[in-house]
């Protein structure tokens, strides 16, 4: 099992907390952090889970899966 950089990822969520509370969540800002949180811990965490709630602008959902699955899955059936 790899390990987490649990630091790393807890920052990427106060950002992307911070920023959609400060209503400057752009879609710009979110790519960028989804894919430092993919860099930090992998598609496969359950940690990405923290961007499902943030992706409600049309198209968001539908990047955020279609980059989850052009990452390579580290999971082994």
């Amino acid at each position: 099992m790899e390990k987490v950089d649990h630091k790393a990822l807890s920052r990427i969520g106060d950002e992307l907390t911070d920023l959609y509370l400060d209503d400057r969540l752009d879609f710009p800002a979110f790519q960028r952090l989804f894919h430092e949180a993919i860099a930090v811990c992998g598609p496969d965490n359950d940690s990405m889970e923290m961007f499902c709630p943030f992706t409600k602008p049309k198209g968001w959902w539908d990047w955020m899966v279609q980059e989850l699955q052009k990452t390579p899955s580290r999971r082994v059936a």
